[in-house]
C-alpha cells in the first residue's frame, strides 16, 4: 500500500506531511487524512476512534501545560483557542486535499509525539511500509483539535473526550496548511 524505499531493504518512505485535509468516511466509520507533502506525494491515512480516544487527551494536556501558574487553565486555553479561531479566519483558505483513487491509503495503528520548541512533531505508523509525521506548531495543534472536534460531531461520536474550554466550534476549517 505505501511507498517504501528500493535501496534500504523495504525501510518505509517517511512522509513529511506539509497539508492535510481531514474527513469522516461513514462507510468505514473512520476519521481521515487527505495528505500531501512538499514534493506532492499524497496519501490518506485511516484513523479510529479507539485510536483518537487515547490522543485527543495528550494533545490538550500539551497545550494545557502551557499555562501560566496561578492562572485558571481553562479560562486561559479557552482565550488562546478563539483567538486561534480568529485569527484562522482571517486567513485565506488554500484548496482541499483530494485523493486520487491510486492514491495509497492505509490505517494508521500507532501514534507517537515528541516535544518540538514550537509545539509537537507526531508521527503516524501503519504497517511496515507506512510512515507520515506531521509538525504541529501550537496553534496548528488546536486548529486539529478543532477539526477532530468536528470529524467527531459529524461522526456521532461521544465528544466527552475533549477539553470543556474546547467549546462547541463548529465552523473550524477542515484544512491544515503546516506552512
Amino acid at each position: 500500500m505505501c511507498e517504501t524505499s528500493q535501496d534500504t531493504n523495504s525501510l518505509p518512505v517517511l512522509l513529511h506531511v506539509q497539508t492535510f485535509t481531514a474527513r469522516y468516511d461513514p462507510i468505514e466509520d473512520r476519521i481521515f487524512l487527505n495528505t500531501v507533502d512538499a514534493t506532492g506525494a499524497k496519501q490518506v491515512i485511516y484513523l479510529t476512534r479507539r485510536l483518537m480516544d487515547q490522543i485527543i487527551p495528550v494533545l490538550a494536556k500539551h497545550l494545557e501545560d502551557k499555562t501560566p501558574k496561578g492562572v485558571p487553565p481553562d479560562v486561559v486555553q479557552s482565550m488562546t483557542q478563539e483567538r486561534v479561531r480568529q485569527a484562522r479566519k482571517s486567513e485565506a483558505q488554500a484548496e482541499p486535499v483530494q485523493a486520487d483513487p491510486e492514491t495509497p491509503r492505509w490505517l494508521c495503528t500507532t501514534i507517537q509525539m515528541s516535544k518540538q520548541p514550537s509545539g509537537l512533531a507526531v508521527t503516524l505508523t501503519g504497517d511496515a511500509a507506512c510512515k507520515a509525521q506531521i509538525p504541529l506548531a501550537d496553534p496548528h495543534l488546536r486548529t486539529v483539535l478543532d477539526i477532530l472536534r468536528n470529524s467527531y460531531a459529524k461522526a456521532g461520536w461521544d465528544l466527552r473526550v475533549f477539553p470543556e474550554w474546547l467549546g462547541s466550534e463548529q465552523n473550524a476549517a477542515w484544512q491544515v496548511r503546516l506552512n
